[in-house]
């Protein structure tokens, strides 16, 4: 999404990727060809700017998705029960260049024993929690799918308020693993996006300007 809606995140991430690339090669020619490890210092002080640049970027949109997606949770999850409260934790190897510089340092002699480069922001990752608990772990089908359509979601607000157009919205196979109040509150949180959806079974959508089309023996069929 943020390479998306900035070239230069893209441009940053590039070329940390090939400086990543021509690390590693050079870890392995000082485990191999003996080559000395004062090189990597180049290496580091290049990787450990880029680093910090890109996480400044992701940062900046992990806050901006968590400022929105407790209410969009909220209205795909509301079932007349308790709201269940959704949180991100991002989790990078840093937070400033000098960080990113000495994580690097310390683990060189690790990295040339593994012939590439064990931390940095490569290794980036978030985890999603449900009142509390990991959700890839602790969540039922349906609350890993509600938290993706969420994420999406969030995007898309995202994405409006960068460009001022509102993104197309695809979803494959969204119904799979929601119940009914899911399926329904989540066609109302959609109805003002241009949205293509594939799936099995029938959707109920409240808003009438929209087209179904069926698929059966192969054939396209336009339906009411």
């Amino acid at each position: 999404m943020i390479s998306q809606l900035k070239p230069n995140y893209l441009h940053l991430l590039n070329t940390y990727n090939k400086t990543l690339e021509q690390r590693n090669t050079y870890l392995k020619q000082i485990k191999f060809d003996n080559k000395t490890e004062n090189m990597l210092e180049i290496w580091d002080e290049r990787l450990a700017e880029l680093s910090y640049q890109i996480y400044k970027y992701r940062t900046e949109y992990i806050h901006k998705i968590q400022e929105i997606i407790g209410d969009i949770h909220n209205l795909i999850t509301n079932c007349g029960q308790a709201q269940e409260k959704i949180e991100i934790n991002f989790i990078s190897s840093g937070k400033s260049k000098n960080e990113f510089y000495e994580k690097l340092e310390k683990s060189r002699k690790l990295d040339i024993q593994k012939g590439f480069t064990s931390t940095g922001i490569h290794r980036d990752d978030f985890e999603v929690f449900i009142d509390n608990k990991k959700v890839n772990i602790y969540g039922s089908q349906g609350q890993q799918r509600t938290v993706v359509l969420s994420l999406k979601l969030a995007e898309l607000n995202i994405i409006y308020d960068e460009i001022e157009e509102e993104p197309i919205l695809l979803l494959d196979d969204f119904m799979s693993e929601l119940d009914e109040n899911r399926r329904t509150n989540l066609t109302k949180t959609i109805k003002n996006n241009q949205v293509f959806i594939t799936c099995t079974d029938k959707i109920l959508v409240e808003d009438k300007n929209n087209t179904i089309y069926y698929i059966e023996n192969a054939k396209l069929k336009k339906g009411n």
